[in-house]
């Protein structure tokens, strides 16, 4: 992917696509046992148990990050990000171990800074769908500050 060189070569409604991931089950339980030790997230077996979820799914946590993992590594943010301060997340479908997830972005606002006039404020929408069954697993709305 292209990096983006400045804030202004956005637009709303623009839309960039990242590829796909998978989680496998030894992955989802080794980041849960260190960051979200949940027996829906560690044990199979006890995972069967639960309510929700009948089975063993990933942490929502680990999905954030495989998200992240795809769109930063892409390299599009890496010449004009400048961090960020807020994302609002929902899972509104489990993730199970070896499903695919398709990632992609889009730009929801914009709006160069007032005090800063170097950056620019871009309101994302992040979404990581499900591909067998085109379910999402994760929407992420984020503030990012870039480089003009």
């Amino acid at each position: 992917m292209t990096p983006l060189r400045s804030f202004d070569e956005l637009s709303p409604g623009q839309r960039f696509v990242f590829g796909q991931f998978a989680l496998s089950q030894a992955e989802i339980i080794a980041y849960a046992e260190k960051f979200d030790p949940q027996p829906f997230h560690t044990d199979p077996e006890a995972a069967k148990a639960a309510p929700l979820f009948g089975g063993l799914v990933a942490s929502g946590l680990h999905t954030m990050g495989a998200c992240f993992g795809l769109i930063l590594g892409s390299g599009i943010f890496r010449e004009v990000s400048l961090g960020g301060s807020e994302i609002t997340t929902k899972w509104p479908a489990p993730l199970r171990p070896d499903e695919a997830v398709a990632v992609e972005s889009i730009v929801e606002s914009l709006k160069p800074s007032r005090s800063r006039p170097e950056m620019g404020v871009a309101i994302f929408r992040h979404i990581g769908t499900r591909v067998s069954d085109q379910r999402v697993v994760i929407e992420m709305t984020a503030t990012h500050f870039l480089k003009r």
